[in-house]
């Protein structure tokens, strides 16, 4: 079976909308979910990287593209979001709860940039959590777990020695592919293997 890298952080629409898509437009592929933290990145490291007016162009042009695709979005009234729970979280339910996991991974999706629920609170990822079935004692202290945290510094710094910038980005072998609008490349790359 085809494989690929699905890389994402929980703060992106972009990686949103990827991730809906990646189900219509890679089927029968073997899609790694591996969350890294967008501001461990270079570009996002000191805040949000867009001017006022650029800003308010990739909200308008998201909701074009998510209107498009016919995916559901909802600008967050919490905004910009700060994924570390939410990321911690599922990196503990890939290495925890593997069962569990993709319940968790959509609604975290979800509550970003559908359900206007603000992901950057703690408590409402433990929510989450809790309505994805997992044990909460067990999802909360993973949160905090030193393993977890270095974890995800860890997937953050190895995505960015292999060259990403940003999220989504979709892994093919040593090939890159940045944005939800590649994914069709990423499709024409597994099948060349």
């Amino acid at each position: 079976m085809a494989s690929c890298d699905f890389l994402f952080d929980y703060a992106s629409p972009w990686a949103y909308l990827a991730d809906t898509l990646r189900t219509r437009l890679l089927p029968g592929v073997n899609v790694r979910l591996q969350p890294i933290y967008l501001r461990g990145l270079a570009s996002f490291s000191t805040g949000m990287p867009y001017g006022a007016a650029k800003l308010q162009y990739i909200m308008q042009d998201l909701g074009r593209c998510a209107a498009h695709h016919g995916i559901p979005i909802r600008p967050p009234s919490h905004f910009p979001i700060n994924g570390l729970y939410a990321l911690r979280g599922a990196l503990w339910c890939q290495q925890h709860a593997g069962a569990a996991a993709p319940a968790f991974h959509a609604a975290a999706f979800a509550a970003a940039w559908r359900d206007d629920r603000n992901l950057s609170d703690r408590a409402v990822v433990l929510e989450l959590a809790r309505e994805a079935g997992l044990d909460p004692a067990a999802f909360a202290a993973g949160l905090d777990d030193a393993t977890i945290k270095d974890a995800l510094k860890t997937r953050t710094a190895a995505a960015a020695e292999r060259g990403v910038f940003g999220v989504p980005s979709f892994l093919v072998g040593d090939q890159l592919f940045w944005g939800h609008d590649r994914l069709d490349y990423v499709a024409r790359a597994l099948a060349a293997q």
